[in-house]
C-alpha cells in the first residue's frame, strides 16, 4: 500500500446548497472506494482518518434567462441595428449569479459585439450579419445558447469637410456653336484662359481624400446659355457646376466668376 501512495478516491458528497459545506468522512465508505482500485484493502481495516471531516465548496451550475440590448453606439447609422433575437440563456456557476448586480433581471448590452462586426461591412449598404456574443461577463465556463444572432443595420459612411484649393474652370458651349470664335474675356480684356477655384466639399471621407490627394479629379463647368451669347460683350457672374465624386457634395456656395464673351472670329481672320 505505501508503495501505491498518494492512494485516490472519489467520494459522493451529499446534495448541498451552493456555498462551503463540511462532509464527514465514513471510514467504511472510504475502504469502499479504495477497494474497488487496490484489492489489498479487503484485508485491511481503516482504524482512523484524520482529519475525518472534509471542507468543500458547492457551486451549482443554473441556467438563467438574459435579456440582449443596445446602449451607446459609437458607429453612424443610416439605420440603427435592429436585434432578431432579443434574449438568450445563460448556463454559469450559481456563486457568479450571486455576485451580479441584478441577478433577479439579467442584462447584456451587446453593443461593442455588435459594432466590432459592422464597422467591416461595406457603408451605405443594408446588412444583416450574424454577431457572437461573448459570455465573459457571468464567468469561467459560462456559455449562451444561442452564443450567436442576427442583426440587421446600415452603417453611415463617415463624412470629412475639407477646401479643394485650386478646381479648374472650363467655360463650354454648345454643339450648334463650336464653329463660333467666342472668347471669355475678363473686364479689362484679359483672356480668360484658365481660371482656378477653391471650393469646400463635404462627403464620404474615403471620397473627399482622394480629391485633396489629387487622386480623384475634380472639374467645374460654366455652361454657356443662349443669352450669354446673343449678349456678347457683357459682363456676367456665373457659378460654375461642380462634377463631383457619388456622395460629396458642395459644403459652401462657391463664388461666382466674372466674365464676357467676344467673338474672336474677326481676330482670328485678321491674324
Amino acid at each position: 500500500i505505501k508503495e501505491q501512495a498518494p492512494l485516490r478516491a472519489r467520494l459522493r458528497i451529499p446534495d448541498q446548497p451552493t456555498g462551503t459545506a463540511e462532509v464527514p468522512l465514513d471510514r467504511r465508505s472510504l475502504k469502499q472506494q479504495l477497494a474497488e482500485q487496490w484489492n489489498q484493502f479487503e484485508k485491511l481495516t481503516i482504524v482512523s482518518i484524520r482529519p475525518d471531516v472534509l471542507p468543500v465548496i458547492v457551486d451549482h451550475w443554473v441556467t438563467r434567462e438574459v435579456s440582449l440590448g443596445l446602449g451607446r453606439l459609437a458607429l453612424a447609422y443610416a439605420v440603427e441595428p435592429q436585434l432578431h433575437q432579443t434574449s438568450t440563456s445563460v448556463r454559469m456557476r450559481e456563486s457568479r449569479l450571486s455576485d451580479l448586480p441584478d441577478a433577479e433581471n439579467l442584462h447584456m448590452d451587446i453593443s461593442a459585439d455588435v459594432e466590432r462586426v459592422l464597422k467591416e461591412q461595406p457603408v451605405g449598404q443594408r446588412r444583416t450579419v450574424p454577431v457572437t456574443l461573448d459570455p465573459g461577463m457571468f464567468g469561467t465556463g459560462a456559455t449562451l445558447e444561442p452564443p450567436t444572432i442576427s442583426v440587421t443595420a446600415t452603417v453611415r459612411a463617415r463624412r470629412t469637410t475639407a477646401q479643394i484649393p485650386t478646381v479648374p474652370i472650363l467655360v463650354a458651349v454648345s454643339f450648334p456653336n463650336l464653329e463660333r470664335a467666342l472668347r471669355p474675356v475678363t473686364r479689362d480684356g484679359t483672356p480668360l484662359s484658365l481660371v482656378t477655384q477653391a471650393i469646400t466639399v463635404t462627403g464620404p471621407t474615403e471620397e473627399v481624400n482622394r480629391l485633396v490627394r489629387g487622386a480623384a479629379r475634380l472639374l467645374g463647368i460654366i455652361q454657356l446659355k443662349q443669352d450669354d451669347l446673343d449678349r456678347l460683350g457683357t459682363l456676367r457672374l456665373r457659378t460654375p457646376e461642380y462634377h463631383l465624386p457619388p456622395g460629396v457634395e458642395l459644403a459652401e456656395e462657391p463664388e461666382p466668376i466674372e466674365f464676357k464673351l467676344i467673338d474672336a472670329t474677326a481676330t482670328n481672320q485678321s491674324n
